[in-house]
């Protein structure tokens, strides 16, 4: 081969400053479109496994978002059965608190009745033996009166007690 065409064989690489044949220009090249091939391939590879992760992380945060609501959800619907629960209770025991004053009342109002029934046959009795002590009181004083004058008056035979009884006089009566 000419010198020229050695040459023109031969370039000089510029990086490296070292001369390279076209055989090795040529493996060069196959190499570095089997290199820019696999890089973008690696590239290909790098964007299928973000766009899965991204996927993956897009359907966990809709499962977390679809079970927390399902969580809140059944939360709610607890928390409503304890309150309706709580409620019915609570409106049973006030029934039954009702229903307890209730019958207190009347039974408290039944006694009331009662000491009041008992308090006017007391007072009832009270006046009728008041009226008797009053009765007693003045057939005491008349008969003590009666014995007064009988003391006073000069003596007398006694009369029997059938004289004295029958004699309205000596017993004070008119």
């Amino acid at each position: 081969m000419s010198e020229p065409e050695h040459e023109q064989s031969t370039q000089v690489n510029p990086s490296s400053g070292f001369a390279r044949s076209p055989e090795a220009a040529d493996v060069s090249n196959a190499a570095g479109e089997r290199l820019a091939a696999i890089l973008q391939a690696a590239e290909v590879k790098i964007a299928e496994l973000t766009n899965a992760a991204e996927e993956s992380r897009r359907e966990a945060d809709e499962y977390a978002r679809d079970l927390r609501m399902a969580v809140e959800a059944y939360a709610k619907k607890h928390r409503q059965d304890a309150e309706e629960r709580a409620r019915r209770l609570t409106d049973e025991a006030d029934a039954r608190a009702k229903s307890v004053l209730e019958a207190a009342q009347e039974g408290a109002r039944r006694i009331e009745e009662e000491a009041r029934r008992q308090e006017e046959r007391q007072r009832a009795e009270t006046r009728r033996l008041e009226q008797r002590r009053r009765r007693a009181l003045n057939g005491l004083g008349e008969l003590m009166a009666a014995l007064e004058k009988l003391l006073e008056e000069p003596h007398h035979p006694a009369p029997t007690l059938d004289e004295a009884l029958a004699d309205p006089r000596r017993l004070g009566r008119d």
